[in-house]
């Protein structure tokens, strides 16, 4: 039930030819009433959370990902009451914080602020990592995704950073529970930085985070964004016992998205996880096709694109 995931890291061969893809669709916790894409039947509008949840079901029925990323409140309705993944190799994965640094309300103004903590069920402290954990195994999840930004700045980063170690160090007293990590870019402009300087300052807090970590305090694997092919090798090479994989971003279109995952995974990645590079397409469905095409290597992703605009038309 649901070990995909779990499966592939146990076989390091099987993960080398066909890398793990998760469709991130836990954007709700991030965005507004606009921010799960449009649809075009009947008539244009955004897709509302019924719709949604569809596309979840379809994704785990297509059968080329291998993880759903989920907010809490559609891991319950999916994994806890409508059981979907008790008879599915797809790995139900939830997601476990809300930083402030993804809150993205129109007009808000929060991403323009150093990234706090926040906890995404509010209980007492002590308590946050056990309860919210036993939450995610009621929904017969065990498998979590946490999130941090590191911005530079002291102050805002120890509060980040012992945030996550008292998780890392609650979650690995739970046998039946692991977790993923996710280390976004700096969500504040830092002067001197471009693109490639702010890939190797997240790269280096990656490393250095997880030297404050026993092994069973580690994140099964790490996501974060994919800046330079020169930043991403030196990642992914420096510490063969860290899985590296890449979260999508925003869409640009159909033709970067493939070019993406296989660069990524070019490049020593064994993981996307990617979100509104999919189910902002104009079918979701077929480019999770074309994208398990290209991760597999049956297709270059030049071929997979090509044959997606032709199932398109």
């Amino acid at each position: 039930m649901g070990d995909i995931i779990f499966e592939k890291l146990a076989r390091s061969e099987e993960l080398s030819k066909s890398p793990i893809f998760v469709f991130a669709a836990d954007a709700m916790a991030s965005t507004s009433l606009q921010g799960l894409g449009r649809v075009q039947s009947p008539t244009p509008h955004y897709r509302t959370r019924p719709e949604f949840l569809q596309l979840q079901r379809e994704f785990i029925e297509d059968g080329y990902i291998d993880g759903l990323l989920m907010t809490p409140a559609d891991a319950e309705a999916l994994a806890l009451d409508e059981k979907l993944f008790d008879n599915s190799p797809v790995t139900p994965i939830v997601r476990m914080n809300a930083e402030t640094g993804i809150w993205n309300p129109r007009f808000g103004v929060y991403r323009q602020q150093l990234s706090r903590p926040f906890q995404t069920v509010p209980l007492d402290e002590a308590k946050y990592c056990e309860d919210l954990t036993n939450c995610a195994i009621e929904c017969h999840i065990k498998l979590g995704l946490y999130s941090i930004t590191l911005n530079n700045d002291v102050e805002a980063d120890e509060r980040m950073l012992n945030a996550y170690l008292r998780f890392a160090k609650e979650v690995s007293k739970l046998r039946s529970f692991d977790h993923i990590l996710e280390v976004f870019l700096p969500n504040v402009n830092l002067p001197g930085m471009d693109l490639e300087k702010r890939g190797q300052y997240t790269a280096d807090s990656i490393v250095r985070t997880m030297n404050y970590l026993r092994q069973r305090e580690r994140p099964l694997f790490i996501k974060t964004a994919y800046t330079t092919k020169e930043v991403w090798t030196e990642l992914t090479q420096f510490d063969p016992t860290l899985i590296i994989g890449a979260l999508g971003g925003p869409r640009q279109n159909a033709r970067a998205t493939l070019n993406l995952a296989y660069d990524v995974t070019e490049y020593g990645g064994k993981v996307i996880l990617f979100g509104r590079a999919v189910f902002q397409e104009d079918n979701p469905r077929l480019i999770a096709k074309a994208l398990r095409a290209v991760l597999d290597r049956k297709m270059t992703p030049e071929e997979a694109h090509k044959e997606y605009q032709q199932s398109l038309k």
